[in-house]
This record gives structure tokens, sequence and C-alpha cells, in this order.
């Protein structure tokens, strides 16, 4: 305490009280700088803050994106599996419907195949001797043998039917017991 009234004695009052309103105004001074600065970085800080803030987010949201990718990939994935499996089912039942295809074709072939023969034989060698009608009839059966793939046999059949004499269909008297 002595030093205070040294202090006190050594300097008028109003010089003190100056001096002492001088710390304060420096204080003050040296408070708002502070304040100032600190405001600055706060700020620099903030931005910071916020940009990070921001990448985060989109981190967050690029994780997300990505998982939902993720997740429709593998659901289209299924499906594509679900399809091929539909199209290996499908290519197995066309297999199959071509061959019951070529089977129904070759028994379409030979079916006409007989057919041919019988009236060959029964015309050219029965009867010697052909209707117009019946002509028809067999060229519209000679016609999908060849369409089925016949083969050239039947060709010299059909000649030798072709050349027989023609009767009318009401003149055939000797075919009616067909």
């Amino acid at each position: 305490m002595s030093e205070l009234n040294n202090l006190l004695s050594s300097y008028p009052l109003s010089e003190l009280l100056i001096l002492v309103v001088g710390i304060l105004a420096a204080g003050k001074v040296v408070w708002s700088l502070v304040e100032y600065w600190l405001g600055k970085i706060d700020i620099r800080v903030g931005e910071k803050y916020k940009r990070e803030e921001r990448w985060n987010n989109l981190d967050k949201k690029i994780d997300e994106l990505t998982h939902n990718l993720d997740k429709h990939i593998d659901s289209l994935a299924e499906k594509v599996d679900g399809l091929k499996v539909q199209n290996d089912q499908t290519h197995e039942h066309q297999i199959q419907l071509d061959k019951s295809l070529a089977l129904v074709q070759e028994r379409l072939q030979e079916t006409s195949r007989s057919y041919l023969i019988d009236a060959h034989h029964k015309f050219c060698y029965e009867y010697g001797q052909i209707d117009d009608l019946s002509l028809q009839s067999i060229e519209r059966r000679y016609l999908y043998y060849k369409t089925a793939g016949g083969d050239t046999f039947i060709d010299h059949l059909m000649e030798e039917i072709r050349e027989l004499r023609r009767v009318g269909y009401y003149e055939k008297p000797s075919l009616d017991n067909e």
C-alpha cells in the first residue's frame, strides 16, 4: 500500500486520472482490435467450416446415390438373370417346336408321297385315264409335296400322270369304281 501512497503523492490527481483514462482507452482499443481479428478469424473459420460441411453433405449424398445405384444395378442384374432363364426356356421351346415342325413336315411329305404313288398306280395301271378334277387334286398334292422338300422320284410319276388320256368328270364310267 505504500507504493500506492507514493504514486498518489508523486503525481497530481488530474494526471493520475488522465493515466487511468488512457489505460482504459488503450484497453478498449486493444479489446476492439482483438474483437475485430477474432471476427475475421471467425468468418474465415466459419467459411471453412461451411465449406467442410458442404463437402461432407456432398460426400453423404454421393454415398447415398452410390448405394441407391448399387441397389438398382443389383435389381437390374436379377432381372437380366431372370430374362436369361426365360430366354433359355424359350430357346429350348423353340428347338422343340422346330423338331415338331420338321416331323410334321416330314409326315406331310410322306403322306403326300404315298397319296401320289397310290394315285399314279390307280390312274396309270388300273384306269389308264384321268379326269381333270382328279388331276387338279393330284397337282395340288404334288405342290405340297415339293414345298415340303420332296424328291425327284415323284416328278417322273407326275409326268406319267400328266400324259394320261383326259376324260371329263362326268364321262368317266370306268372311274366310278373308286
